[in-house]
């Protein structure tokens, strides 16, 4: 009985994790066309190329933490309806200019729009869940979810693109963020005044005394989650102009994408056997040692599909395991004071997100002065010599605090 009732409500969820699928899906697939467009269509160099996506990433950054702010469950479906909208309009008016000034607006626009709605999504889902569903069970299947569509999103954009034509497509893609709207909007949608009306929220403590008190581990997850956001981004921004000048379709393109996110995913999903066997603190520095090898290494055979294919498998590996052995060790330097989770979780968010911008800015520049092979061969060992000259002595660090607690008990 009880598993019958279990049943029904993650029936009940459907839609929502479509929805969910469907926006990271659409979101992802534009990353595979948007570079295409702006690099043969509108004739924008690797610099301006790097500018106008990482647009996306400071306006989605710069509009997450007010959306929190100003979020409320009676609020949340407007929300997500207002982003859903926004997110559809820059796909749809995207082919209509080719000056890089309105590109990198509409690209905000969309940054903006990303923002708002999968921050309403993700809160709508956790208070809209049904009753004998945990947040953690919930969670679990967002996170599926997301996944989905990312592997979903090379096939997606490539395929749609070499079927209708690279202009055409952005039309195409421009349904899925708001059909995943609507989607979410009407099983999520239901009046909650009831929640309104809850207990004030307990005294909160400044912002700026929460983050500068937090551990040093966290600190360490926050670079990870940099370092991996930041050679995804350089991969997604510059391998389709490279690939596509080296023969390949964007099909190929598109499946090469897709195959890492898979591995990215999957690694997810089975990380636990994994982290059961060994420190996750150990795993962090080979991983991240390979994933930067990997992506240095594609210039190499880019015009290959068969040989890139081990690359981006490995690189995609990196990426996921690297993001639960980041987030596991923040959050168990974060101890168990349930506000230095949430401001630990919006820390690693915000790590995500400067990765995001820093790689098609710092990506652009180097490919500028000495071309995108050069810059391939160059940026993933710059985030690697950053991220070594940072992580190791914080390890250490981290490590000599560890062992000297018991002594000091």
């Amino acid at each position: 009985m009880n598993r019958s009732r279990r049943r029904r409500a993650f029936v009940a969820l459907i839609p929502t994790y479509l929805s969910v699928f469907l926006f990271s899906a659409g979101a992802s697939a534009l990353s595979v066309v948007m570079p295409v467009y702006l690099s043969h269509d509108a004739g924008i160099g690797p610099a301006v190329m790097g500018a106008i996506v990482g647009s996306f990433a400071v306006a989605s950054l710069a509009a997450r933490l007010p959306v929190g702010l100003a979020y409320s469950v009676t609020r949340g479906t407007r929300f997500l309806l207002a982003g859903g909208a926004c997110s559809a309009l820059a796909f749809a008016l995207t082919p209509f200019t080719t000056s890089p000034l309105a590109l990198g607006v509409l690209s905000a626009l969309n940054g903006v729009g990303w923002s708002v709605a999968t921050t309403a999504q993700l809160a709508l889902l956790v208070a809209r869940r049904p009753g004998g569903v945990t947040t953690a069970e919930a969670m679990g299947w967002f996170a599926g979810a997301t996944a989905l569509g990312n592997v979903a999103a090379g096939l997606l954009g490539g395929g749609i693109a070499d079927l209708v034509g690279v202009r055409e497509s952005f039309y195409v893609l421009a349904v899925t963020p708001l059909l995943a709207a609507l989607l979410m909007s009407r099983t999520a949608g239901a009046s909650a005044t009831d929640a309104d009306m809850a207990a004030p929220p307990a005294p909160r403590t400044p912002v700026v005394r929460s983050v500068t008190g937090l551990p040093l581990a966290v600190w360490v997850g926050v670079l990870v989650m940099f370092f991996i956001n930041g050679l995804n981004a350089v991969t997604n921004t510059f391998h389709p102009v490279i690939a596509l000048a080296a023969g390949l379709s964007l099909t190929q393109i598109g499946a090469l994408s897709s195959m890492r996110s898979w591995a990215s995913s999957s690694s997810r999903f089975g990380s636990g056997p994994v982290f059961s066997r060994f420190d996750p603190a150990s795993l962090t520095l080979p991983l991240v040692v390979a994933g930067s090898l990997a992506t240095c290494a594609i210039p190499s055979v880019i015009t290959s599909f068969v040989l890139q294919i081990p690359l981006f498998l490995i690189a995609g590996l990196s990426r996921g395991l690297l993001r639960v052995t980041g987030s596991a060790d923040a959050f168990e330097g974060a101890g168990e004071d349930e506000r230095r989770h949430g401001v630990t979780a919006a820390l690693l968010y915000g790590g995500l997100d400067l990765g995001k911008i820093a790689g098609p800015v710092i990506g652009g520049v180097v490919a500028g002065l000495f071309g995108i092979p050069t810059m391939f061969r160059v940026v993933p060992i710059g985030f690697l010599v950053v991220y070594l000259v940072l992580a190791i002595p914080a390890r250490r660090a981290v490590q000599a605090t560890m062992t000297s607690q018991p002594a000091s008990r």
